[in-house]
């Protein structure tokens, strides 16, 4: 589940309920996360204002409340409390602490068949609660089944009738989802029992199969194949398939009711997380811990003009930006890849760890002579090398390697298969960009495609890292040079892609910088191929040895950059990322700039300079919103939502509120003396990460207090994290990369 943040127009509280962040949004209302005074964490669901005074939506929100007691909190989530006749209607459930069936199969694939039958048998029996009460749901679909510890629960009834009352729905007119509708709904006649049944085995076939019954596609098509055409069985287990086919029968007088069909259905074992792969079980976990860590965030109102306003549709779902700007705080989030930053990536596509390589798997791995470390590859990093070598993480389980043989995948389960031929592009000009939300989350590799050294057009071509197929073919830009060594790509989000270009001939002195070149900061659109705006860049002294930007940020409404200046000096800049137009500026401490690559830590609304004071910047106007004052080292970005963390010479690892900036906890014992000052601090799950060369240890403290756990013997200076499974914590050293098992297991 991913938690953003409150829009700055959301309501401080609804019936007694303190709203904590968006859980979703759509055309009829939006989903929070919320509390009461007595610490109940309920999910609350609000109905937009600008329907609200349509009596008709106001009746299917009172019976979709109705519905939901009626299936009661064993099957269902819990009703705590509604009002649909306050000005805003709202709902508080529980919050279901789980994943959707769908996230679920996109996280492990498909169920095992045992899985699937207990699924069915329960869904049955929650079905038969329902129809006990002459209640029909009407939209029962993956993203409708959550996966809990306790068995699936049926959520979202916004559409669900008393049986025989189709009053809310026009005659003739198709109500739900067409992929898992009954043929009857499909021509908008009267859905009895008979038609969740169907709806039902459409479900239990996407668990077994990771397809639906009728495929996908347009609306319109996949209505024809439910009434018409013959269901798609692919892959479906031999002893699901005859019970399956009955249920999907065109004819609802030949499906078996609920009863008959548990029947048919039960496993024989009553434990349903028996049945559960290993995958589902941790992410159950880390969502129980993860909801109590949200802390409220509210985003600044958009300093937009009235004209603007009424020109430009502001989306309130949880869209792909939104789901970066939480990047800091979340398991998936993701912070720029381009001039030596690092990325969380998203989950691979259907191909799995199956994807076929460009070239034949061979091995790289070490033995392993450290009794710590799972596995060590090896990297080769270029003397003249722009950027240091950098690691960037699937969560489908591959580790990815930027460094001078280019981009390349290892399998983080064992780091001993390694994929070559990504791309030869150098690490400075390689990007990623996640897209969707949570586990269903896919990524695309961005790169700079053009020959270096050789005068042509701009190419970025991008890629899927786990396939290494071409998403399309690559965009030439014809008005920059794409030889040009300084060429950086920077950061990408909802298919805008940020860099640095330039024009003219390349330089034979120093990066290749001349004084017949010009160079621009750009945000180019990946699939219109097209350049939506353009700001143009200081030049670089012809000696110069570094490029114009050590790191950058994408959040939902602004781009930070981390900017070297020509005298040397180096500034943090905020810019609207729709405009490009610069919001504020400012010269912070850097005595030695390379070492602030991959440093840029930002929230949803605060910029945390990477050295000097370790303070909070506003990144709407850049005033300082605290200062904890000198001494204290660099920081890594923000990890739990809650707290900074940060290496104090003298003390090791201490934590700061994220947004008061006041001590929480120092690390305890002497150990922490010996924290090195140079390598930030790495949160991931409930532990932070330090190194210490003199101990020649990786310290492992817990977020909460600072209490430590036994460390690794480790050598990398610098730690990374891949989340999902399996989870690694990754040290880069010089010439090789470690993996090591993360503490939560």
């Amino acid at each position: 589940m991913t938690f953003a943040p409150l829009a700055h127009d959301d309501p401080e509280q609804l019936g007694g309920y303190r709203l904590i962040a968006r859980l979703g949004s759509g055309g009829m209302g939006t989903v929070y996360l919320a509390r009461s005074a007595t610490g109940r964490t309920a999910a609350l669901k609000t109905m937009h204002e600008r329907i609200a005074a349509d009596t008709t939506f106001r009746t299917r929100f009172r019976l979709e409340a109705d519905a939901a007691r009626v299936i009661g909190d064993h099957h269902g989530a819990r009703v705590f409390d509604a009002d649909a006749m306050a000005q805003t209607p709202w709902l508080a459930t529980e919050y279901v602490i789980g994943p959707p069936l769908d996230d679920a199969v996109h996280l492990s694939g498909p169920l095992p068949e045992p899985a699937v039958r207990s699924l069915g048998a329960l869904l049955c029996a929650a079905l038969a609660q329902l129809h006990a009460s002459d209640v029909v749901h009407r939209d029962l679909k993956p993203s409708n089944i959550m996966l809990t510890a306790d068995g699936p629960k049926v959520i979202d009834f916004g559409i669900a009738r008393a049986f025989g009352d189709e009053r809310l729905t026009s005659v003739g007119a198709a109500a739900g989802t067409p992929a898992f509708m009954s043929p009857e709904q499909a021509t908008g006649q009267e859905h009895t029992p008979a038609g969740d049944v169907f709806a039902l085995a459409g479900v239990l076939l996407y668990a077994a199969t990771g397809h639906g019954p009728f495929g996908g596609g347009a609306p319109a098509d996949l209505l024809y194949r439910v009434r018409y055409a013959e269901p798609d069985l692919t892959g479906t287990p031999e002893g699901l398939i005859p019970i399956l086919l009955r249920c999907l029968s065109k004819d609802p007088a030949d499906r078996p009711n609920t009863s008959d069909l548990a029947a048919q259905l039960s496993p024989g074992h009553p434990d349903f997380t028996a049945h559960l792969p290993e995958p589902l079980l941790t992410d159950m976990g880390h969502r129980a811990t993860e909801v109590w860590r949200v802390q409220p965030h509210r985003l600044p109102a958009p300093p937009m003009t009235a004209e603007q306003q009424a020109a430009t549709s502001v989306s309130t779902g949880v869209t792909r930006r939104t789901l970066l700007t939480v990047g800091g705080t979340s398991a998936l989030g993701v912070a720029a890849v381009g001039g030596g930053a690092w990325a969380w990536f998203g989950r691979q596509k259907d191909g799995g760890p199956e994807a076929k390589p460009s070239k034949a798997p061979k091995s790289k791995a070490s033995a392993v002579a450290n009794p710590d470390r799972l596995w060590q590859v090896p990297i080769t990093e270029a003397k003249d090398a722009l950027v240091p070598s950098f690691p960037f993480a699937f969560s489908a389980g591959f580790v990815g390697i930027s460094d001078s043989k280019g981009v390349r995948l290892y399998d983080s389960e064992r780091g001993g298969v390694e994929f070559d031929g990504l791309s030869k592009a150098p690490a400075h000009q390689c990007v990623a960009e996640v897209i969707g939300e949570s586990s269903k989350a896919e990524t695309l590799l961005h790169t700079n495609e053009s020959p270096a050294g050789e005068n042509g057009p701009l190419r970025i071509q991008s890629v899927d890292p786990v396939s290494g197929e071409a998403a399309s073919p690559a965009a030439e830009y014809p008005d920059f040079n794409g030889g040009l060594p300084g060429t950086q790509l920077l950061c990408a989000a909802d298919d805008v892609l940020y860099l640095a270009a330039g024009r003219g001939e390349q330089s034979t002195e120093g990066i290749g910088f001349g004084p017949d070149q010009s160079w621009s900061l750009l945000a180019v659109h990946a699939k219109k191929r097209k350049i939506l705006w353009r700001h143009p860049l200081p030049k670089r002294p012809a000696s110069s040895r570094r490029l114009h930007f050590l790191d950058a940020r994408i959040t939902a409404a602004y781009l930070v950059l981390l900017q070297e200046r020509s005298d040397g000096k180096v500034k943090i800049s905020v810019r609207d990322n729709r405009s490009g137009k610069l919001r504020w500026e400012q010269v912070i401490e850097a005595p030695d700039p390379e070492r602030l690559r991959g440093l840029l830590a930002v929230d949803l609304s605060q910029v945390f300079p990477p050295t000097g004071p370790l303070r909070a910047l506003d990144l709407e106007d850049g005033r300082e919103g605290w200062n904890a004052g000198k001494g204290r080292a660099r920081t890594g970005p923000p990890a739990n939502g809650e707290h900074l963390f940060a290496v104090e010479e003298g003390v090791g690892v201490i934590a700061v509120d994220l947004y008061n900036g006041k001590e929480v906890w120092r690390e305890k014992g002497n150990q922490g003396a010996k924290a090195d000052l140079t390598a930030p601090p790495l949160t991931i799950y409930g532990y932070v990460y330090s190194y210490s060369k003199d101990l020649g240890q990786i310290r492992i403290l817990k977020d909460r207090s600072g209490d430590a756990v036994r460390p690794y013997q480790a050598a990398g200076t610098r730690l990374f994290a891949q989340s999902g499974i399996p989870e690694r914590v990754l040290a880069l050293g010089d010439g090789f990369l470690d993996a090591y098992e993360h503490k939560f297991k």
